[in-house]
């Protein structure tokens, strides 16, 4: 098998940068745009209030069975990658075949043509549902192609990083709609609605193209020999289960990725209506977050490989709890220095923003190695579909939540209510919290002991 070059692990990671584009227009936005503020002068598309046991809102009912429908497909998906026996490989043909598909469904959920609330309602669930399934069609392979084509922890966990660090400056990327649908309403004119779907487009093209590159750039026979799994997709989803690492560690990105699912979906409220931001100047406190995270990744590299993504993991998830509890805290912030005050906390979050972006994944690839290792099979595929089946669980239940929280103590005529963005924020932090507990159970000794005895077994 071939070395993978830096060249290769770049083309790789690309991708990460169109998710992190589409991620942020789902998570940022969606609930923003179709649950609009009247300072945002988007229309109301959809239907709006409670609408199904009197607890959810339209919005937050589709998202969370596309996520439903999304975890569900995760298995799926992966068992067919993982028993491919495509002469391209088992995952790159997937990668091909859904780029595009992935994206365009991205753009179009935000594209309602109709000034009908129950045709766009139909609308939205299709192509949301649409962008799930093609997001698990491309991803579950992409994601589980890494650990086969690098073994060497090192060069993983920097892998992982740069992995990272384009779905960052993708997301940075995405944090700047706000003032690009500025841009687009003064320079060209656009009504609201036109300047968002217009920024959104660009995001779009760009995706599709990052999206393709690996899938025809990399040779995946060049670097992976894998042996097949012969097993039912039943047995090794049970197999994936009952060893005890991953399931701690699968637990423990289930509660902070919820807690930070939380954060996402009310982002763009917190800004502006608890801590009395303009729209346009949210890309101020946002751009504040990412930089200061990406300053922080060297040392988080450095830091998970001389003492492990355990303490590191735990200290990330503390600090995040503290930023969620502290957004409850907002009326006591200085007034006079409000743009000051949200800068500060955008780089408390800088900590917790850096760690939850690069360790999760390479956390992962730690106990999936640890499994082949002991097994002498790949199933990287059913691995990551098992662990995103659970977190995305979580995710739904976040996005099921929120919007339902959001309109708690909503004036007349607004669908936003302080009490309700509040209790998100408490929410979200005590998700968080347990994430904290569980991971001091996880036992990263004996999962790196083994994976880099391996290691030296195959370099005799």
């Amino acid at each position: 098998m071939k070395e993978v070059s830096g060249k290769t692990v770049i083309n790789f990671c690309l991708p990460q940068f169109a998710v992190g584009l589409f991620t942020t227009m789902l998570n940022n936005y969606l609930i923003y745009f179709y649950q609009p503020t009247e300072a945002s002068g988007l229309p109301v598309l959809i239907t709006q209030g409670y609408v199904f046991l009197g607890i959810l809102t339209v919005i937050g009912l589709i998202k969370a069975i596309g996520h439903i429908v999304d975890a569900f497909s995760d298995p799926i998906v992966a068992g067919l990658s993982d028993k491919c026996n495509h002469k391209g490989g088992r995952r790159i043909p997937f990668m091909k075949w859904f780029s595009v598909p992935f994206a365009c469904s991205a753009l179009l959920i935000f594209w309602s043509p109709s000034e009908n609330p129950i045709f766009n309602n139909i609308w939205i669930a299709v192509f949301i549902w649409a962008y799930f399934i093609f997001y698990t069609l491309y991803m579950i392979p992409h994601n589980a192609l890494l650990p086969e084509m690098i073994t060497n922890e090192g060069k993983l966990v920097d892998a992982y990083t740069w992995s990272s660090l384009f779905f960052v400056v993708g997301s940075m990327l995405g944090y700047a709609t706000p003032a690009l649908v500025a841009v687009m309403k003064k320079v060209a004119n656009l009504s609201p609605i036109m300047a968002w779907r217009m920024t959104f487009l660009v995001f779009t093209v760009i995706g599709v193209v990052l999206l393709l590159i690996p899938a025809l750039t990399i040779k995946e026979k060049d670097y992976v020999n894998s042996v097949r799994p012969t097993v039912s997709l039943g047995k090794s989803l049970k197999h994936a289960f009952s060893n005890k690492h991953f399931v701690l560690v699968t637990l423990g990105q289930l509660f902070e990725g919820t807690g930070m699912s939380f954060f996402q979906a009310c982002i763009m409220y917190y800004i502006t209506e608890l801590m009395g931001i303009p729209e346009e100047q949210s890309i101020i406190i946002m751009a504040t977050s990412i930089v200061g995270s990406l300053i922080l990744y060297p040392v988080i590299n450095k830091w998970s490989k001389a003492k492990g993504k355990k303490v590191p993991m735990i200290v990330g998830c503390i600090v995040f709890t503290v930023a969620e509890f502290l957004i409850c805290g907002v009326d006591v912030f200085p007034q006079d220095h409000k743009l000051a005050t949200a800068v500060l906390f955008a780089l408390f979050v800088s900590l917790p923003f850096a760690v939850l972006n690069i360790l999760p994944s390479s956390m992962m690839a730690d106990v999936i190695q640890y499994d082949t290792a002991k097994t002498g099979i790949n199933q990287e595929g059913t691995f990551a579909a098992a662990k995103s089946f659970v977190t995305k669980m979580g995710t739904s239940l976040a996005i099921m939540i929120v919007p339902s929280l959001v309109v708690i103590g909503a004036a007349t005529g607004e669908n936003v209510g302080k009490k309700g963005l509040l209790l998100t924020a408490i929410v979200g932090g005590l998700f968080t919290l347990v994430a904290v507990v569980i991971y001091f159970f996880y036992n990263e000794k004996e999962v790196l002991g083994v994976v880099r005895a391996a290691k030296k077994e195959n370099e005799k």
